[in-house]
């Protein structure tokens, strides 16, 4: 058999083995997912907005499970400080929550305060506001995060906090971070768009936050809020 019978045979052979597999293999299509919509009352087509697992969850317990956990779990904040600065490790143990032995303690907390003074008012993602805690003294005693960027020191505070999410509860690693971002966008909405923070100083407030620590040092002692009430809105 000559070189040139011998490609074409060989041609011929690669072709049936296409064609057996063409024949044999199923191939699944898989559509495009339809968005879901729905009509508002001007008659408007809205597009629903598909959410991840964390923010499905945040939405789901927020309200619910979230914020009733920490205003059970919360310390008055000047009992807390004072027990922190004697001894953080046994505060912890009273108080708080951890993942392990390296973590930060994450606390739930609840106070009245002054609003003293602001940090950072022209930096949007870096805002805080400088607390002086009952019984006032014109001093600062902690700070309330304020800032649409949450510092890896403070971030998980929430979601640790409460004392009830395990990383076992969730798909993966990712996902269990991704609470920590779902939990911390809902107090940007609720809390941070509610309250100009400039308009805050010089104000006495009620709220609920949480925070993290891993020393007790006035500079540590920063708040992410959860519920802030100003005293006058209250009466």
């Amino acid at each position: 058999m000559n070189a040139k019978k011998t490609k074409i045979l060989k041609w011929i052979g690669a072709a049936l083995v296409i064609a057996v597999i063409a024949l044999t293999c199923r191939v699944t299509v898989i559509p495009d997912e339809v968005p879901q919509t729905f009509v508002n009352e001007n008659g408007e087509t809205i597009v629903v907005e598909k959410l991840s697992v964390a923010e499905q969850y945040c939405a789901d317990n927020w309200d619910t499970r979230v914020l009733p956990t920490i205003k059970e779990r919360a310390v008055e904040i000047t009992t807390f400080i004072k027990d922190a600065q004697e001894d953080l490790n046994a505060t912890g143990v009273k108080y708080g929550n951890r993942a392990n032995e390296t973590s930060a303690w994450s606390f739930c907390l609840k106070g009245n305060a002054n609003v003293i003074d602001i940090e950072n008012v022209e930096k949007a993602t870096k805002t805080r506001l400088v607390l002086d805690l009952e019984p006032y003294d014109g001093q600062a005693n902690c700070i309330l995060h304020f800032g649409k960027v949450f510092p890896s020191t403070i971030k998980n505070a929430i979601r640790d906090g409460v004392g009830f999410l395990h990383l076992d509860d969730f798909e993966n690693q990712v996902e269990f971070a991704d609470i920590t971002t779902a939990f911390n966008d809902r107090v940007k909405a609720d809390i941070f768009s509610q309250f100009t923070p400039a308009d805050l100083v010089g104000k006495t407030i009620n709220f609920y936050g949480c925070m993290s620590l891993t020393s007790a040092e006035y500079e540590n002692y920063v708040i992410i809020p959860v519920e802030i009430v100003v005293a006058e809105d209250a009466e």
